[in-house]
């Protein structure tokens, strides 16, 4: 669900009978792109403003904040909190009638001044962003760095977007709207094109709505508009424009939840579904787009994604690197042939033809040589070849094992990313990517391995067992290298990226039943979750050993039994 220019007019509204004016008392990230500002409003409980660039969204939430699991502050956080704690939120308004909001705090500074300071919401799509400004000068942004054709780094002004030169017309009269329209009478643009280059906030959905008031089609050329289509068309602009503004709730449209779309419009040709206020409805996409761990899930699985091709690429090119090993025994034997035939006279020859001895019956060998170099010598650059090719068969080997052994534990993590449901457990993943390297922006500190607590592993009771569940690779090192005994009983989808499942067995003998329900819950957690049947290989602990040198969660095993259980989710 995409947030229109429409829906946010009336936002606005809503938001200042709201928060305006209330105080910033707290200001916390739940991660780097998603913002919580904690408001105090006089005779009304606190309330949070949530700033999400993943989606982009802004929304309201009353929950408390015991309920959010926040992430230890970065740069633009603590920027905010520098700035804007303890500050009075004046004033919120929506830049030109575009998908940019502007919140005004103001705060008594240094000699008694009362100071001013702006927070840019700026929720396009392509190039989403929160930017705090003081006096236009960039104090700090979400993101730094060129977008859009701007640069947006601390020092530098702030500059709106470069479409938003386009018009708001929400300002205009009827005659005024009329008289642009004139304007653009020769035009060849269609009517579509013209609406999007002229007006900002006009969406598909608000121009098939004005098509169908005007019956005209979206793909008539300015030119051809008649007088009477002229005049319908700035009438019903006009009309729309009050209709917005005066808009008290959202009318809700489509055929199921997934296709629902939101406008302040009574449209003419459809009926809505229910009525909504425009701050429920912002909640609501906000929840829809999974809140803020589906946008972290995303761009995770695109690094991820991004990473197995490259691990591919380099098999690809190891390879092709390995080709030319085939011809590792043809230079040892043109090596020791030449050897054998030490005096044969080179002068002018290019080739030696000689006797393969080596061969039964013996065969001629044409072996190429380099007549500027005696027979001894040519033997020596072959045996060279020979050692070359067989260092690097040897170390291609080695590489090509780590790049299998890297996509392996790249397809376990797209696995946990996708079963992640709670901020613990995204936290928990992060942990384990910044551990393994994949995530490099880290502190000093977030390089000491954390060692999980029992309550991050999701724990059952199995037949009087205590069964464990990793929830990700590390979770999967720690319960089956570290926290299990070697008498326990291990459990593993075969062949399937999951969830490693301990039994506790405490030296009693674990019944057949008892594995079967366990293994269950083992093909619950793997990728193969959804069909019908999964094979599981079950061991002891001790014939359970960590692949050397190999990433984490990665492990080989032996003395292992298999069955074929149906999926359940026992927990």
């Amino acid at each position: 669900m995409i947030i229109e220019s429409s829906i946010l007019f009336p936002f606005v509204e809503e938001i200042k009978e709201i928060i305006i004016p209330s105080q910033v008392r707290q200001i916390k990230q739940i991660d780097n792109r998603i913002i919580d500002i904690e408001l105090f409003c006089p005779n009304a409980t606190p309330i949070h403003i949530i700033f999400d660039t993943h989606i982009p969204m802004v929304y309201l939430s009353n929950s408390n904040k015991q309920e959010r699991a926040y992430t230890p502050s970065q740069t633009f956080c603590m920027a905010l909190r520098k700035h804007l704690e303890g500050s009075r939120l004046f004033s919120v308004e929506q830049l030109h009638f575009d998908r940019i909001l502007k919140f005004n705090f103001n705060r008594i500074e240094d000699a008694g001044t009362i100071h001013t300071k702006s927070l840019y919401a700026e929720l396009i799509p392509s190039a989403p962003n929160l930017i705090l400004v003081d006096n236009d000068i960039i104090i700090d942004a979400c993101l730094r760095g060129q977008k859009m054709n701007r640069f947006i780094v601390p020092g530098q002004p702030y500059q709106s977007q470069n479409y938003t030169n386009r018009m708001n017309f929400l300002q205009f009269t009827k005659d005024e709207i009329l008289e642009i329209i004139n304007f653009a009478a020769t035009s060849e643009n269609s009517l579509e094109q013209w609406l999007y280059h002229t007006f900002n906030g006009f969406s598909r959905l608000l121009v098939n709505e004005l098509c169908a008031r005007t019956q005209l089609s979206c793909n008539k050329t300015m030119r051809t508009l008649s007088n009477a289509e002229t005049y319908s068309l700035a009438q019903n602009i006009y009309k729309m424009a009050q209709e917005i503004k005066s808009a008290k709730h959202l009318y809700v449209y489509g055929n199921s939840p997934e296709k629902e779309t939101a406008s302040p419009l009574l449209f003419i040709n459809q009926k809505p579904n229910t009525q909504i206020s425009s701050i429920q409805w912002m909640t609501l996409v906000a929840s829809s787009a999974g809140g803020i761990i589906a946008p972290v899930q995303q761009l995770l699985q695109k690094r991820i994604k991004s990473l197995k091709k490259k691990e591919e690429r380099k098999i690809d090119k190891i390879k092709q690197e390995m080709e030319e090993t085939n011809k590792m025994s043809q230079y040892k034997l043109w090596g020791n042939l030449l050897s054998i035939y030490a005096y044969e006279n080179t002068a002018g020859k290019e080739f030696l033809t000689v006797s393969n001895l080596f061969a039964t019956p013996p065969q001629e060998e044409n072996i190429p040589i380099n007549p500027r170099l005696s027979i001894s010598a040519n033997s020596q650059q072959y045996f060279k070849k020979y050692a070359k090719m067989k260092t690097r068969l040897k170390i291609g080997k080695e590489k090509l094992d780590e790049c299998l052994l890297r996509i392996n534990y790249l397809e376990n993590l797209t696995y946990f990313i996708d079963s992640i449901t709670t901020q613990e457990d995204l936290t928990s993943l992060q942990e384990e990517l910044r551990n393994s390297g994949i995530e490099k922006e880290l502190s000093k500190a977030s390089h000491k391995k954390k060692k999980e607590t029992p309550s991050s592993y999701l724990t059952t009771f199995i037949d009087g067992f205590t069964v464990y569940i990793g929830k990700n690779n590390m979770q999967n090192e720690i319960l089956t290298l570290h926290k299990a005994q070697k008498h326990d009983v291990w459990l593993h989808a075969k062949k399937l990226p999951g969830s490693h499942v301990i039994i506790e067995t405490n030296g009693d003998t674990v019944p057949e039943d008892t594995i079967i329900k366990a293994a269950s819950i083992a093909a619950y957690y793997s990728k193969g979750k959804n069909s019908g049947k999964v094979d599981v290989d079950y061991t002891l602990i001790k014939y359970v050993k960590k692949i050397p040198k190999g990433p984490p969660g990665l492990v080989n095993y032996t003395h292992q039994r298999s069955i074929t259980v149906v999926p359940k989710n026992l927990v």
